[in-house]
């Protein structure tokens, strides 16, 4: 059985899939069932950050229109060909809304999330290092 918004990874071809509707059947590729991805959240010794962070900042205070900007980021992460986070995707604490963003090498991984509300916790996929999630799930 699935798992809603569950991320899984075929261990063979590297394919990713999310699940939006959970159902009982197995999510197979390459002829082998796929592996749901278990998202962690302790950084390590490598160095370089993986778990996303959520932060607010106030923009626009200096022309007088002045208000909170919610971001996601994953800023201390390599963003080269080699290695680099493949997506970071926002979900609001109900489930029912889901903000995601796709990242190539050399990009800037950070988007605005202000819409989702407050209670949002966020995931990445780096192309290395697999699943993390934010500290505040």
């Amino acid at each position: 059985m699935s798992k809603k918004l569950g991320i899984y990874k075929c261990k063979y071809c590297g394919n990713v899939v999310q699940t939006l509707i959970s159902g009982d059947g197995d999510l197979v590729c390459c002829g082998k069932e796929m592996e749901l991805l278990e998202a962690q959240y302790e950084e390590n010794e490598l160095g370089e950050k993986h778990v996303p962070e959520i932060y607010t900042m106030h923009e626009g205070c200096d022309t007088g229109t002045c208000r909170e900007v919610k971001y996601v980021s994953v800023l201390k992460h390599p963003m080269i060909e080699e290695h680099y986070i493949q997506f970071i995707e926002a979900i609001n604490k109900d489930k029912n809304e889901v903000r995601i963003k796709f990242f190539n090498p050399n990009d800037r991984a950070e988007y605005n999330i202000t819409d989702l509300g407050e209670n949002v916790h966020a995931l990445e996929l780096c192309n290395i290092h697999n699943l993390w999630r934010s500290k505040n799930d």
